[in-house]
């Protein structure tokens, strides 16, 4: 299982998600370095813990469709590979990141209006170049898509699956950054089963490494954490028992 650090970007500088309540974030304080810098902590993250594949959510993008592009074709340079959650609504999006030089592309439940536009983009742009995020909060679907509001994550999942998405995370927003153990497991569980040449990343809550060993446990193929190494929760020995 990949271990796989988060980066959340408002207002140009890396800031802690905390329940997904956005309107609290506030810039990070991380023991690795005192800047709030993108590429900062992108290099303090690849120095400490030797790695080298990042999730990045532009949340000026996700929510205000201010892309950070200049921070964004930075962090793309060199010998990283970006999944970057931009809040997809159209291939205009998908083909602007990928232009930058992102390695996968988030398509988000929370904004993608239905399963059209999710069919339009696999045919446009194929499955490995994207990444489907199931998105929950307290286990409801986040989604402004009316059909969706009231179905299972399990189903909407299903459907997408379908249309030919192959690799999928799977993150509650409440969970992220609260420390109290990822409740995705149990449906990722579910998952694994149809996609089984696809990959599963699942994240929020990731405490300690009793946490990695449940979501591995579970078949997932990687993790995003952010705070457990920014506290120091989770040690560079312990990164590289998974990214080996």
């Amino acid at each position: 299982m990949e271990i796989i650090p988060v980066l959340d970007i408002l207002n140009t500088v890396v800031v802690r998600g905390v329940a997904g309540q956005r309107e609290q974030y506030h810039r990070v304080n991380s023991r690795l370095t005192p800047s709030c810098d993108p590429s900062v902590i992108m290099r303090a993250f690849a120095e400490e813990f030797d790695l080298r594949r990042f999730y990045i959510a532009d949340l000026d993008a996700i929510q205000f469709q201010r892309l950070n592009r200049c921070t964004i074709a930075e962090l793309a340079r060199g010998q990283t590979s970006l999944i970057v959650d931009r809040g997809v609504r159209s291939a205009a999006d998908v083909e602007e990141l990928l232009d930058l030089g992102v390695g996968q592309v988030v398509v988000a439940l929370e904004t993608l209006d239905g399963p059209d536009i999710a069919r339009a983009l696999v045919s446009t742009f194929g499955a490995e170049q994207l990444v489907l995020s199931l998105d929950l909060k307290n286990g409801q679907p986040l989604t402004t898509n009316p059909g969706w509001s009231t179905v299972e994550p399990f189903d909407i999942a299903l459907e997408l699956i379908d249309i030919g998405l192959q690799h999928m995370i799977v993150l509650d927003l409440a969970a992220v950054g609260v420390h109290e153990g990822t409740p995705t497991i149990d449906l990722c569980r579910r998952l694994r089963s149809l996609l089984p040449d696809g990959t599963i990343i699942t994240g929020g809550g990731v405490s300690d490494c009793s946490d990695l060993r449940r979501i591995e446990a579970a078949g997932v193929d990687g993790a995003l954490v952010a705070s457990a190494l920014h506290d120091g929760r989770l040690s560079a020995e312990d990164v590289r028992t998974y990214n080996s």
